[in-house]
C-alpha cells in the first residue's frame, strides 16, 4: 500500500491527503485550489513554486540545482516523499 502525506496549499489553507505516487499538481486541482500550470510535463516552469518537505523531482526537466537547494519544485511531476508545505 502506497504511503499517503499531508500536504498544505498556503494560499488557500487546504490540506489533502496525497500518496506517494500521486502529484501534487493533480491532488490540489482535484480539491479545488486554483494552481498554475501548462505543460504538466516538468518542461515549462509554470508551476514551480517554494515547497517546504520532501518532493520527488526525478521527472522534473527544467528545474536547475540551484533551484532545487533554494526549495523550488516543479509540483506538476512532484510526488510526495514526507509532509509538504506548498507556498501557492
Amino acid at each position: 500500500m502506497a504511503k499517503r502525506f499531508s500536504v498544505t496549499f498556503l494560499k488557500s489553507g487546504t490540506t489533502v491527503q496525497v500518496s506517494e505516487d500521486e502529484r501534487v499538481l493533480y491532488a490540489g486541482l482535484q480539491a479545488g485550489v486554483a494552481l498554475a500550470s501548462e505543460c504538466r510535463r516538468g518542461m515549462c516552469k509554470t508551476c514551480m513554486v517554494l515547497v517546504d518537505g520532501v518532493i520527488d523531482q526525478s521527472e522534473a526537466f527544467l528545474i536547475s540545482d540551484a533551484e532545487l537547494a533554494q526549495g523550488y519544485a516543479l509540483i506538476c511531476v512532484g510526488r510526495p516523499r514526507s509532509d509538504l508545505r506548498v507556498h501557492a
